[in-house]
């Protein structure tokens, strides 16, 4: 299945990814981090790395950084020179997340910018209080909820990374498709990706269903529409009964 994947004409996905995974020694520590995964992946993939650290003016190496809840608000602080780089961090993420025709995210774990749901927040005497998502990735996250976002650490999950691969390919082929506006290849990619759909969610599998029969009615309302709910579809993983329901058809 796997080799019927990759032989695939797919169009190439665009990924952000840490930069310290590979491709520059830009950690605290001046370390850069082999991932056998991204290096895996990279022939097939546009890869976008970026170390927000850097970008902000840190150097390598540098004193850590690490995120303090401080009167009810989350700061991106490097104590030991003093500095609160909240601003400067929400500022560089904002302009950076402008960028168009991203499909996923491969964000560095337990990094205080790029970590997802495991990152040390401290109350200022330095107790751990809960984990959270770094400056970076928390933006990440507001600006592309639909996007494949995940970090090497969650991807040695195999259930997890073959989610990731199915919706960064999928995601990449559907902007594609997209840019035709042609009802004709709308059809055709909801043709070949219909089992694949109902193997995620079924409604949302119907309802894209309805808006490809209508789409020569008002394509340009049809299209945007079937990005929506395709997003909404590819969401979740694939659901075990849905997939058992799929091989009867």
């Amino acid at each position: 299945m796997a080799e019927v994947f990759w032989n695939r004409n797919f169009p190439r996905p665009r990924i952000v990814v840490s930069q310290c995974l590979g491709f520059a020694p830009c950690r605290y520590d001046g370390a850069i981090i082999e991932d056998a995964f991204v290096r895996e992946l990279e022939p097939f993939v546009e890869f976008i790395p970026v170390c927000p650290e850097v970008a902000i003016g840190l150097g390598v190496p540098r004193k850590p950084i690490r995120i303090v809840l401080k009167g009810g608000e989350r700061r991106l602080l490097q104590e030991e020179t003093a500095k609160d780089l909240t601003e400067v961090m929400e500022h560089f993420s904002e302009t950076f997340l402008t960028l168009q025709g991203v499909h996923g995210f491969i964000l560095k774990a337990k990094s205080p910018s790029c970590g997802l749901r495991d990152v040390k927040i401290h109350a200022p005497s330095g107790k751990v209080l809960a984990l959270g998502n770094g400056m970076f990735a928390e933006a990440v996250l507001r600006k592309y909820p639909y996007l494949a976002i995940e970090s090497e650490k969650r991807l040695e999950n195999l259930a997890i990374r073959e989610h990731f691969l199915e919706k960064v390919f999928a995601l990449a082929d559907l902007e594609a498709t997209l840019r035709t506006k042609s009802p004709g290849k709308l059809v055709d990619f909801h043709t070949r990706y219909k089992l694949f759909l109902l193997a995620h969610h079924q409604r949302e599998t119907q309802l894209l269903g309805k808006i490809v029969a209508q789409v020569s009615e008002n394509v340009d309302e049809a299209f945007t529409a079937y990005a929506t709910h395709f997003l909404q579809a590819i969401r979740r993983a694939m659901n075990r009964r849905l997939v058992i329901n799929v091989l009867y058809h």
